[in-house]
């Protein structure tokens, strides 16, 4: 994505579901880009920036000072699905500070520090590895992200902070709330789905099942998905949380994609919400980030839960939101 040049892996923004693909709940809301009116005319002009903007200067051709909000009135133009994803990342980041805020999550500077230089010794090691010692390290950086190694340095480190107080923010919230963890099998045969259903009652093994018979990608993990809350988006949880440890769904039509399918739910665990301060559990949350890095799905669904929420008028505006709000 647009900020993922900065060294690490790239932070995918959310957005719609392509077919194809496990989708997670209603698409977020079609933002509708307002591309600012072109000057009058089509002369050259139209290639020049606003001379009114008054913020960061970024470069400077002759007499024509370019601002860093001509870059993003110009992607807007060219490109407005991608300007677009900037925003949603900004957005993302500024509801993950809010939460960090409010639930006291600080980062350890040495921890930060110590993930960004083995990054970025991973990053040194592979150029070596597949372009060889003719090419020395800061001509690569300034060739691939047009940067001094200084400053690309200064922002591996910050996007390393930015991605631990993701993962924090969004684990530490799961971890408060009562979830679920299941499997589930996607089928348009209803037949199909209660045969499977009846065979994992008498002892079938559901994730093999759904190996077998499903019809969703999640087959290939069993149909095995992340634990999740209440407020998840997704056609299982609406009977996930009805379900006991062990127990299977009976099958029921829900929509997938475009057209209805029939989904039978198997729950695998029950996890009951713990009301911990983040300090008592920050360790135990590090490991699991290390063993299960933050997932698309997690992204999309705490955005569209927490996106929608913030952006909602409040029902009583004398109200006090509560904690957790």
């Amino acid at each position: 994505m647009l900020l993922a040049g900065c060294g690490g892996a790239p932070r995918p923004a959310p957005e719609p579901v392509p077919p194809g693909t496990t989708p997670v709940g209603p698409a977020p809301r079609v933002a509708i880009a307002e591309v600012p009116p072109p000057p009058p005319g089509l002369g050259p002009e139209v290639l020049l920036p606003s001379p009114d903007a008054v913020d960061r200067e970024v470069a400077r051709i002759g007499d024509v000072v370019l601002r860093q909000s001509h870059a993003y009135a110009r992607l807007l133009s060219a490109h407005p699905k991608l300007a677009l994803s900037a925003v949603d990342l900004l957005v993302f980041d500024v509801l993950v500070a809010r939460h960090a805020q409010q639930f006291d999550i600080r980062l350890d500077a040495a921890r930060v520090e110590a993930l960004a230089a083995a990054e970025e010794q991973q990053i040194r090691q592979q150029v070596l590895t597949e372009l060889g010692p003719d090419l020395d390290f800061a001509t690569y950086v300034a060739r691939l992200f047009g940067m001094r190694v200084a400053d690309w340095q200064h922002t591996l480190r910050l996007r390393t902070a930015q991605r631990l107080y993701q993962g924090y923010v969004l684990r530490y919230l799961a971890l408060r709330e009562d979830r679920v963890q299941v499997r589930f099998l996607v089928q348009k045969d209803e037949k199909v789905a209660e045969d499977v259903a009846e065979k994992v009652r008498a002892g079938a093994d559901f994730g093999t099942m759904a190996l077998r018979w499903s019809e969703d990608p999640s087959r290939r993990d069993g149909g095995l998905l992340p634990a999740f809350g209440r407020g998840f988006e997704h056609p299982v949880a609406k009977v996930a949380f009805d379900l006991q440890k062990g127990e299977v769904s009976a099958p029921f039509r829900a929509r997938w994609g475009d057209e209805p399918r029939w989904f039978v739910v198997f729950c695998v665990d029950r996890m009951p919400g713990r009301e911990l301060p983040f300090a008592a559990v920050h360790a135990e949350i590090d490991r699991d980030l290390e063993q299960r890095p933050l997932s698309n799905m997690e992204i999309t669904t705490y955005t569209l839960r927490w996106r929608s929420e913030a952006e909602a008028p409040p029902a009583n505006p004398g109200r006090e939101p509560q904690r957790g709000q």
